[in-house]
């Protein structure tokens, strides 16, 4: 029911009429509190009406929108494996309800839900006290934790980021899922608005999570069901919390069997059935990701008796379509777990091992850890898993966590002679790492040209690209055509590293020989750490390579260099230098000449950077002069009842009132010319308003003028707070917003009787508005003035 009313309201006899009963319901309070208070007992508190709904009902609304944002809080928390996660979005949800809750019953409802996201705000600032840097490195926690659910599959690791984003997102969805449902009476809308999220939620789920997000998403939205069965709101609202405490109950013991059915479902593969078709099983085409200057670090360490240097295999593409390399499909059933056994390979286990240890310090957002070629054991202090695939090594969960350390066993590198005597891998296993289209008419030439010994062919074709071919730039991944392999060989133009490996791959194909691009690390770099020589691998040792199949070697991988590449003036102290390759015949030289640069910004440029410095400052301006009058208010209410207290009772129901009445004027539905009892006939019949109404008149013109007690004075306190309370929860969003910053009742309040806000009066700045305003009468009476001429000559005629 809204409190207010555009009609012609009754006149005050017919209100007087009306509100007769309870005045003399008052008299008789008052009276009894002023003969109780002369024989010396405690004043009574007056009886003000019921203003709010029943606290079971709300109580019963915010619990179940509580109770179905905690389903969401705690399957999101299934996304990183964490309990503790889930017990963040648990206390998320339980937040944003009861903060909703209290907002509903507080007097500043709207300063409340405003309130909400700063108080979430300090509450993920206290959960970053234990983080590396702080609350004050919340956006770089938030950015980082965002990079690495991009990068790593679930779980993702709980990095302190997610627990900023975990409070806010559940925490607003609770506050939201709760508002809605008390603002607009329908608990049962508060339960359906998580449920969205709650599927969104539940499709990213790790499978070793899946059954506890079916029970976590089923036990908490039957739980909210069950508090809110038998009814709605208005037909359970005189419902005892003996009966409500048994309902719950009974819902709790209902559930337990639907539970058990719920995990005999989902053990059975019912629920969580294996997909038809897994799209991350399918090749993708790979996403480069360059490591910049300041991401420059220690990736791993390496400690060998042996020679090894590289390459320290992260990866392989080995799918060619579209002109492209893709890399292949991710499927977690594939995994080889290497706890007992770490046999990697079968192949070449007879040779002599290599012992090669790798300690990793900082390998990033990466579940996969480095592996050199033809590695046929691992031995390793943390669970590894193996990828048979694309034969890569990585942790089962998370990001590869730094100080892991384990062994490799590899036999030496096959040299050339034993190449030339094996035979190239073939049958239906490396059927995709031979698919190849036909070549061009260029590369069928020299193919015609080559040996017929698989790898003598491979070295022939090898050898004529990379001594035609000229490097330049980095090695991002980019399609690779066979026309492309063709202007290669003819040493037309320049190509990149990835270039030259993709072209040396499908030329391996081409030759008879299964291939694929290798990607990872390849060298090492000797460095001092504590006194101590170390060998490390950082970012700048990125590189490509070619990998053949040959029968008893099995991968191979293949480093090779062009002949020649052109000069870089590149600063960039991870750009890879390799000295056996000298530059092409088109020579780079660095001149230095003096000479004075010119601003080529264009001017809306200018205008636009000058824009977005001070658009900061603009905006808190602008922020403080459009929000002041709200503290103004505050201010003045503070002030009003301090002066009020050093006077009399009568004055103090004057503040209440007045206060009252300057609300009504910022909200535009007030009438400063209007009495107390004037006033209500243009609102509707509300018993408070009617009561504070009478109380004011007879305390300031009536019999209460010398006979108040401190018993009226508070219930004008409860009845003001009250009244202004409704009179704003009657008016829309928008309207309540605009009366809180409104300077209607700062520039002409109810009454100059108490205190009120006075502003500063700039001299010429009122002059000069006194001018705009006095600017339209001057120039209506100029034209009447022009125009009396015109009428004279007329009624002459």
């Amino acid at each position: 029911m809204t409190l207010l009313e555009d009609r012609t309201g009754p006149t005050t006899e017919e209100t007087e009429a009306d509100v007769a009963p309870i005045i003399e319901g008052r008299l008789a309070a008052a009276d009894a509190a002023r003969i109780g208070g002369s024989g010396g007992g405690e004043t009574p508190r007056p009886e003000v009406g019921e203003t709010l709904p029943p606290l079971a009902g709300q109580l019963r609304s915010a619990l179940a929108a509580g109770l179905s944002t905690a389903a969401v809080g705690l399957v999101v928390g299934g996304i990183f494996g964490s309990w503790a996660a889930r017990g963040l979005g648990l206390a998320a949800a339980a937040i944003g309800a009861g903060w909703a809750l209290l907002s509903a019953r507080s007097s500043r409802a709207t300063a409340m839900q405003a309130a909400m996201p700063v108080v979430l705000l300090v509450v993920s600032a206290a959960l970053l006290i234990t983080a590396p840097g702080g609350p004050g490195s919340m956006l770089d926690a938030v950015r980082e934790a965002i990079a690495a659910g991009r990068a790593i599959r679930p779980p993702v690791p709980f990095d302190p980021g997610w627990r900023v984003l975990i409070v806010m997102v559940v925490g607003m969805l609770g506050f939201g899922a709760a508002s809605v449902a008390l603002g607009a009476n329908a608990p049962k809308l508060g339960i359906v608005l998580p449920l969205p999220f709650l599927g969104l939620a539940s499709v990213t789920q790790p499978e070793s999570e899946q059954l506890l997000a079916g029970v976590f998403a089923f036990v908490p939205v039957l739980a909210a069901i069950a508090v809110l069965y038998g009814g709605d709101l208005d037909q359970t609202r005189d419902l005892g919390s003996a009966f409500e405490l048994k309902r719950l109950v009974r819902g709790l013991l209902a559930a337990v069997p639907l539970v058990g059915v719920l995990l005999a479902l989902g053990s059975a593969n019912f629920l969580f059935p294996d997909p038809v078709f897994d799209p991350d099983d399918k090749p993708q085409k790979p996403r480069a990701a360059p490591l910049s200057a300041d991401q420059d670090r220690v990736l791993f360490e390496v400690s060998s008796g042996a020679p090894f240097t590289g390459p320290w295999r992260t990866g392989a593409l080995d799918v060619y379509e579209d002109d492209s390399f893709l890399i292949a499909g991710f499927d977690r059933h594939r995994l080889v777990d290497l706890d007992r056994t770490g046999i990697v390979s079968k192949i070449r286990t007879s040779a002599t091992q290599n012992r090669v240890t790798i300690t990793v310090r900082d390998i990033g957002n990466s579940a996969v850890v480095p592996i050199l070629g033809g590695t046929t054991q691992v031995e390793s202090d943390g669970d590894l898993v193996l990828d048979p695939r694309t034969t890569t090594l990585r942790v089962p969960t998370g990001r590869a966590p730094a100080g892991l350390v384990y062994t490799l066993s590899v036999p030496g590198y096959a040299s050339e002679s034993e190449l030339a005597d094996a035979v190239a891998g073939s049958g239906p296993s490396l059927a995709l790492q031979r698919a190849v289209p036909p070549p061009p008419p260029g590369v069928q030439a020299l193919l015609d040209q080559s040996p017929t010994n698989p790898w003598k062919r491979l070295d022939f074709l090898r050898t004529k690209l990379l001594g035609a071919v000229t490097a330049k730039g980095v090695g991002a991944p980019i399609p690779v055509a066979r026309a492309r392999v063709e202007e290669m060989l003819a040493g037309k133009g320049t190509a990149t590293p990835f270039e030259i490996v993709a072209a040396e791959a499908l030329l391996a194909r081409w030759a008879g020989v299964p291939s694929r691009v290798g990607f990872g690390f390849d060298g090492v770099n000797a460095e001092e750490v504590g006194g101590v020589s170390v060998s490390t691998v950082r970012p700048r040792n990125a590189a490509q390579w070619l990998e053949v199949w040959f029968d008893g070697y099995g991968w191979v991988p293949l480093v090779g260099s062009p002949a020649k590449a052109e000069a870089s003036l590149d600063t960039d102290p991870n750009a890879r230098f390799d000295p056996g390759i000298e530059p092409s015949d088109d020579v780079a030289v660095e001149v230095y000449l003096p000479f004075e640069l010119e601003d080529l910004t264009q001017l809306y440029q200018r205008i636009r950077d000058r824009v977005a410095q001070a658009l900061p400052a603009v905006v808190l301006l602008a922020s403080a002069w459009i929000g002041w009058p709200f503290g103004a208010k505050v201010i003045r209410r503070s002030r009003r009842r301090r002066w009020a207290t050093a006077h009399d009772a009568r004055t103090r129901v004057a503040v209440e009132y007045a206060e009252l009445r300057d609300f009504a004027i910022d909200l535009g539905v007030g009438d400063i010319y209007d009495t107390p009892l004037e006033y209500l006939s243009k609102v509707r019949d509300d018993r408070e308003h009617a009561e504070l109404a009478w109380l004011a008149s007879r305390a300031l013109y009536g019999d209460l003028r010398t006979d108040l007690t401190d018993a009226d004075v508070l219930a004008a306190e409860e009845l003001s707070a009250s009244v202004r309370r409704r009179l704003a929860e009657a008016q829309p969003l928008q309207v309540r917003l605009l009366a809180h910053v409104s300077r209607a009742s700062i520039d002409q309040p109810y009454t100059t009787e108490v205190p009120n806000i006075v502003r500063l009066r700039v001299p010429f700045v009122a002059t000069a508005r006194a001018r705009v305003r006095a600017a339209p009468r001057a120039w209506q009476r100029r034209w009447r003035r022009r125009r009396r001429p015109l009428a004279r000559i007329g009624s002459a005629r």
